[in-house]
């Protein structure tokens, strides 16, 4: 049958060479996919050995693999198995235990389901870290989740897909990058040597204007992705992220988007949106610009990710997707001077990344204000030895910056109390991961000897602050002595059973 297909092809090349003039003939770089291939692939000859004609069962157990949820688990022993019978291998090394790595599983599966299991020869696996420490260390794990592709059976260097949290988009990933092994054939006999050397050849006929062009420094032309280029070339200014656009945004060349998070039935909406689109027109083919509607149900997951809050919106997120790392505006208001600033240090390298955590200051406790950041937050403020107060600010508000000189003071009142620890954190530089954030500034007082948090709701004056810790602390104590009365009564009642016994053993 592949040889049949073959003989068609060439014979199409004969008839395009006989029936056009040489001008017409160099138009033709590639414009319709023939029916030699197609988005989804019908057998799993394509791709290698791997035949879903069988049995799929049958052939999991031949190879002594295991699946569940529609991922193949790997090990050191059954990668190379399953890398010797598909081109492409699609894997998560992930940790059981983490709640980001167990939400990727999920949508890697929903990404099987997209593709089709029967249909695409492209497989899709996941690697326990925990207890597959080889190959933990031979691909050099440091994250989780961390998604890796492994082409043409090769272990070797493979691809990194970061920032890629949702089925649909790992799909578009996948495809894209399946895509970007385009040859421009220019000869019959270079056409015939291609389809010889492939299982599958993929080749289509173009016909028209090249749109774009590039000449590199040892002055060879490089043709890039033309769906890339057409794309690029008649996106909008700003794209509305949802999912019809989610394979568009995913598939451009610019790994840097900028996200304006915000509300369509907001009376600012229209206004800011063309703020947006103002800036977007300085940062064309530098930044893609994303307008994500925070009312859509099916955006939850981007919010959680960026860790949006309904505090936090509108507000505006830059995404690299090559190194995964996010980043924070650092303004208030949402202006074309305050964006524009934002794209320039982010693009310069100035703009400070979003983290999980700081790292912790050398001094961070030796001062009244003790400086929290995510890697040391939980162990003091849940310590349950000492009663925490708590500030939660923005570093460039006028609000915060305008009380952190009253919480110093309130530092000092209570510097070598035995009991009560003021401290403060960057809300926006470290992500801790709590249910109970608001919008900067806010205080929480965390009781020692529990897990409760209780909100302070008063003034932002330091006598305010003071009248506040000093009722939580005698809560605290009568909450304490409450307890010590409790636990003596239950011992006088058990003596009192105990004599009881006793009296009647002696009767």
């Amino acid at each position: 049958m592949r040889k049949n297909l073959q003989e068609c092809l060439i014979q199409s090349l004969h008839f395009i060479e006989e029936r056009t003039e040489p001008q017409e003939r160099r138009k033709m770089l590639l414009l319709r996919v023939i029916f030699l291939f197609s988005s989804s692939l019908s057998v799993a000859q394509a791709w290698g050995g791997w035949n879903f004609q069988n049995d799929r069962v049958q052939r999991l157990e031949a190879l002594g693999i295991q699946e569940e949820k529609n991922l193949l688990v790997l090990t050191a022993t059954t990668l190379p198995r399953v890398l010797n019978e598909t081109r492409f291998l699609m894997v998560e090394f992930y940790n059981p235990l983490s709640k980001q790595s167990q939400n990727l599983i999920k949508e890697m599966g929903k990404a099987v389901d997209i593709m089709g299991k029967e249909k695409t020869g492209v497989l899709f696996g996941k690697v326990n870290i925990t207890s597959e420490k080889l190959l933990e260390k031979e691909f050099a794990i440091k994250n989780v989740p961390t998604v890796k592709l492994f082409v043409e059976g090769q272990r070797q260097q493979p691809i990194d897909c970061r920032g890629v949290i949702e089925a649909a988009a790992l799909v578009a990933w996948l495809r894209n990058q399946i895509r970007l092994s385009v040859v421009l054939l220019t000869s019959r006999e270079q056409t015939k040597t291609f389809i010889s050397s492939k299982k599958l050849s993929v080749i289509g006929f173009f016909e028209g204007t090249i749109v774009h062009f590039e000449e590199c420094e040892e002055d060879r032309h490089i043709l890039r992705d033309l769906s890339q280029i057409v794309k690029f070339f008649t996106m909008d200014l700003v794209i509305e992220y949802n999912i019809e656009t989610m394979d568009q945004i995913y598939d451009m060349h610019i790994r840097n988007h900028i996200l304006l998070f915000i509300s369509k039935n907001s009376t600012e909406f229209g206004a800011l949106v063309k703020t947006f689109e103002s800036v977007a027109q300085e940062f064309k083919n530098k930044l893609i610009f994303l307008m994500v509607n925070t009312d859509q149900v099916d955006n939850t997951h981007v919010l959680e990710y960026f860790q949006i809050t309904s505090w936090d919106i509108p507000g505006v997120r830059i995404l690299n997707l090559t190194k995964n790392t996010r980043y924070r505006m650092p303004a208030e208001e949402i202006t074309f001077k305050n964006m524009k600033k934002f794209c320039n240090n982010f693009l310069d390298g100035l703009a400070k990344q979003q983290l999980p955590s700081e790292n912790i200051p050398k001094d961070w406790d030796t001062k009244p204000v003790k400086v929290l950041v995510g890697k040391n937050f939980k162990e003091v403020v849940f310590s349950h030895k000492r009663n925490v107060f708590v500030m939660f600010y923005a570093p460039w508000s006028y609000e915060c910056k305008s009380l952190l000189p009253v919480l110093e003071e309130l530092g000092k009142k209570y510097q070598y109390h035995e009991s009560v620890t003021i401290a403060k954190i960057d809300i926006t530089a470290n992500d801790i991961q709590q249910t109970f954030l608001e919008k900067y500034p806010f205080f929480k007082f965390f009781p020692a000897k529990s897990d409760l948090v209780v909100p302070y709701n008063g003034e932002y004056s330091l006598n305010a602050f003071i009248d506040f810790v000093e009722k939580e602390i005698k809560s605290q104590m009568e909450l304490e002595e409450w307890s010590f009365e409790e636990e003596e009564s239950d011992e006088k009642e058990d003596l009192s059973l105990q004599d009881w016994k006793k009296t009647k053993e002696e009767l």
